[in-house]
């Protein structure tokens, strides 16, 4: 396994393969991200993982000082699922980054109604790598479902011809998504963080047969009186994100909440 820290370097590596399979993270890896991966390396040509924790998607107000740095370990688990280049950037990567906007009809909902910088910040740092690599295929977690949306939409309008794959949430055995965020919850909690894909799942598996406004308020009621702070509980068209009244087919359950200030996001797609 290759581990690269310049840009140069990086172009150097490349230039010796014709396809690239890329994976971006921004490190503290878990099984959500080494599924990903383990996906990637079922495609022709080599596996590229990014770990750079990006200060673009952050507002000032964020936990960017906090969020988990573990790069010594996280290139002990890729080494063992033989990843092929991992590609760990300077800190001043971000610096002089051409800054794009996205699709302004899908990041302007769901998490971007709090976080209106998120998107367009996830977006300038994808293009810089993207620019840079090249990749053939670029795989998305789908826990992060609104910025799979978003970055399919940016690839789409883009001159590259690069394929995107959505995989899967990888969940805890107690069925909480795999985040690194986890780690930043108490163990009182981490056993609260538990609840969430409960209720997630509970709520979703009604949507059919009951009024999605009810069970938005009953959702948030359960929510709440277990100390979650709700962001948003939306039942939502699962391509546009627009917000619907009534059960259509491939109906998205999406939900944000914030526990004891960490972050949490989960959804659920009703097929």
């Amino acid at each position: 396994m290759q581990i690269i820290r310049s840009v140069k370097d990086l172009e150097a590596v490349l230039q010796q393969y014709e396809e690239i399979n890329f994976v971006p993270t921004m490190g503290n890896l878990h099984a959500g991200h080494l599924s990903l991966v383990s996906e990637a390396k079922k495609y022709d040509g080599i596996t590229l993982v990014s770990i750079f924790i990006n200060p673009l998607q952050f507002a000032p107000n964020e936990d960017l000082d906090i969020y988990p740095r573990t790069e010594k370990q996280d290139l002990k688990e890729l080494e063992k699922i033989n990843c092929d280049v991992v590609f760990c950037p300077e800190p001043n990567f971000a610096e002089g980054v051409k800054k794009l906007h996205a699709n302004s009809d899908l990041s302007k909902k769901l998490c971007g109604i709090s976080r209106p910088h998120f998107f367009h910040g996830v977006i300038s740092i994808l293009n810089h790598f993207f620019q840079l690599i090249k990749p053939k295929n670029v795989f998305f977690g789908l826990k992060d479902y609104q910025q799979y949306l978003i970055v399919k939409d940016f690839l789409t309008q883009s001159t590259l011809k690069t394929s995107i794959h959505g995989i899967p949430i990888v969940r805890e055995p107690d069925g909480l998504a795999m985040s690194s965020r986890n780690n930043l919850l108490t163990p009182d909690q981490r056993l609260i963080a538990s609840k969430l894909s409960v209720i997630l799942k509970d709520t979703a598996l009604q949507a059919k047969i009951k009024n999605l406004e009810h069970l938005r308020v009953e959702g948030i009621k359960k929510l709440e009186e277990l100390n979650f702070k709700v962001d948003y509980f939306s039942f939502c068209n699962s391509s546009t994100l627009e917000e619907i009244d009534d059960f259509e087919e491939n109906t998205l359950l999406a939900i944000a909440v914030n526990l004891g200030g960490v972050r949490l996001i989960d959804n659920y797609l009703i097929q």
